[in-house]
């Protein structure tokens, strides 16, 4: 049993929370609602019955809290290398297979701090997650995250499998990248977003 559903089980305010996002979960997941680009109708409901409740200020302010959970959450995925459905990325392409993939196997269960660092750094988008790259915007209408400068090209690249030269030389060989799907919404994502919305609401 998880802890939102210990939660569930007892009385008072949170319980009654705890026990709607259950509710939630399941009706998402009865829907299939998995995908990281699937239905917005419930948030679009709970947005318009926000914008007539509260005041411009106080829509900044929930959009600003909505923005940073979005930009914590999809900086966390970028780091396991993890998709929004839940999938491993597909991983970096290495030139040499055998021996390699062997060695990695071994450090990853290595009780070396310095082999098991060296699994960490095989990892893409350690710092594509970083604040100065992955931004977080908010208005009294609306929140974004997404990445600027040269990492939104880069990302944009990933995002979609697109061709790309292989370094930063407009010279060098293209090659065609796997999609990796970099940032998204999740079913989890939503509804956090929605306990959000749910809570400023509220009388």
């Amino acid at each position: 049993m998880s802890e939102l559903d210990e939660i569930a089980r007892g009385r008072g305010a949170d319980a009654r929370a705890a026990r709607r996002t259950l509710r939630r979960r399941a009706a998402s997941a009865a829907a299939g609602r998995d995908s990281a680009f699937d239905d917005f109708s419930p948030l679009t409901g709970a947005l318009e019955d926000l914008a007539s409740r509260l005041a411009p200020a106080e829509r900044t302010k929930l959009t600003r809290a909505i923005a940073t959970d979005l930009r914590t959450a999809n900086a966390r995925r970028l780091r396991a290398n993890v998709e929004p459905e839940g999938g491993d990325m597909t991983p970096r392409k290495r030139k040499k297979s055998g021996r390699l993939r062997a060695k990695r196997m071994r450090d990853e269960n290595s009780p070396s701090r310095s082999a098991r660092k060296s699994v960490r750094q095989e990892r893409m988008f350690q710092r594509a997650g970083e604040p100065r790259y992955l931004r977080r915007e908010s208005t009294a209408g609306e929140a974004r995250v997404g990445f600027v400068g040269a990492m939104a090209r880069i990302m944009s690249v990933h995002q979609y499998g697109l061709r790309d030269t292989v370094t930063r030389d407009p010279n060098s060989p293209q090659v065609a990248y796997p999609a990796r799907v970099v940032i998204g919404m999740t079913a989890d994502d939503r509804l956090r977003i929605l306990d959000q919305v749910a809570g400023a609401i509220q009388p």
